[in-house]
């Protein structure tokens, strides 16, 4: 959800965290709760991606592994499940497995750079936009504001995300757009090459 201060320039709620080398955010309204990883009871017949599932207060919870679809940096020592708002209630629920999580940050809309989704070929990585801002100085503040600097943020529609690695239609081109998002330039290299021929 935005929010409209006094002088009303909206906005954004950002989960910030970390997945490989990056920095990413995600609107808030996508995400239930954030809970450590845990031993995940595998679950037979489902892709490689989704090492199993975890229960949560008696609900069932599928986790994704994105470095199961694409290779990325070292793993982190605080690896975390956001666990997504499930689509109603009789919806599967999903979890995604990601490095750390820093909490959440208000962006106001002008510091975003919001790129052009009527663009086809922009659509391709799930990137809603990106914006810079200071990792370090908003861990070290109180509150959720804001911290101007150069880290690279880089804001995911997790809506689409979600919507995408949970619809088996999509199999063929899902490889490529968490590639595109989470390690570009793993697309360059000859490894890539090599994989997309096989």
């Amino acid at each position: 959800m935005e929010l409209m201060p006094a002088d009303k320039e909206i906005i954004h709620r950002l989960l910030l965290f970390a997945l490989g080398e990056g920095l990413y955010g995600a609107q808030v309204s996508y995400i239930r709760e954030i809970v450590q990883d845990q031993v995940k009871i595998p679950l037979p017949g489902a892709p490689d991606f989704i090492p199993g599932i975890i229960h949560i207060r008696e609900e069932v919870v599928k986790v994704i592994d994105i470095r199961k679809i694409i290779p990325l940096a070292k793993e982190g020592l605080k690896k975390k499940i956001i666990v997504f708002v499930p689509e109603n209630q009789s919806a599967t629920r999903f979890g995604m497995l990601v490095d750390d999580v820093y909490g959440i940050m208000e962006v106001p809309d002008s510091v975003v750079n919001l790129l052009d989704r009527s663009d086809t070929k922009i659509q391709n990585n799930f990137m809603l936009g990106f914006l810079k801002c200071s990792l370090d100085t908003f861990l070290h503040q109180n509150g959720r504001q804001y911290a101007a600097g150069n880290d690279d943020l880089v804001w995911i529609d997790f809506e689409d995300l979600i919507r995408t690695i949970t619809d088996d239609g999509q199999s063929d081109t899902i490889t490529f757009r968490l590639t595109a998002l989470f390690n570009p330039e793993y697309l360059l290299s000859d490894e890539y090459r090599k994989n997309a021929k096989k």
